[in-house]
């Protein structure tokens, strides 16, 4: 049975773990590796290791996508446009992020032709992503607070109503948190925690 995902507006899709899956094409072998990455340089690394474990392979292809503004492709010598463009195309249609897929291609003999690469790439990419268990993240934007102690359960109450999560806490003469907070209820935490505070929570 197909999974589903109810998303909040800061909610995304990621790999939940990494999967591997080999489609044939005239001959040729083609196999999809999906990775979960956090980075630019984790995608790279993870993409480095991939080369190595198919060192022999005559290409090993791949796309990235980290976050809306982060992503990169390679055709590693397939013809330009036939095999990193259609497995990035592949993830952006699951809107997944934080995903590396690579696709390791073995010459089978026969000659795919530009449409032909276009479709085993794109294919064998599609194929993988649609099996790969997915988890739900959420993005989160940090927030700074400094209160007094008498302020502390209201902090954590509120803290709690507006699902963020405490990083750091420090106790001096005063309370510093380091929050995370669902990028699109960081400003009205802070409104709603001023109303109930008087005004007496500091935001750094």
């Amino acid at each position: 049975m197909k999974e589903t995902h109810s998303l909040n507006p800061d909610d995304f899709l990621v790999p939940g773990k990494s999967f591997e899956n080999e489609i044939k094409v005239k001959g040729s072998r083609f196999i999809a590796t999906i990775i979960p990455v956090s980075s630019k340089e984790d995608a790279e690394t993870k993409y480095s290791e991939i080369c190595k474990k198919y060192f022999d392979a005559t290409h090993n292809c791949f796309a990235w996508r980290v976050d809306d503004q982060l992503w990169r492709y390679s055709d590693d010598g397939e013809p330009s446009g036939t095999a990193g463009k259609p497995i990035l195309s592949a993830i952006d249609g699951k809107q997944l992020k934080q995903v590396l897929c690579i696709v390791t291609r073995y010459f089978g003999g026969t000659k795919l032709g530009t449409g032909g690469l276009i479709r085993a790439y794109g294919d064998a990419a599609a194929q993988a992503l649609e099996q790969v268990p997915l988890k739900i993240k959420t993005y989160l934007e940090k927030v700074t607070v400094e209160y007094d102690y008498s302020l502390e359960n209201i902090i954590r109450r509120v803290l709690q109503e507006f699902e963020g999560k405490i990083l750091e806490s420090y106790y001096n003469e005063s309370v510093k948190m380091i929050l995370a907070l669902p990028v699109s209820k960081k400003e009205a935490f802070k409104n709603y925690l001023n109303e109930l505070t008087n005004s007496g929570c500091t935001f750094i």
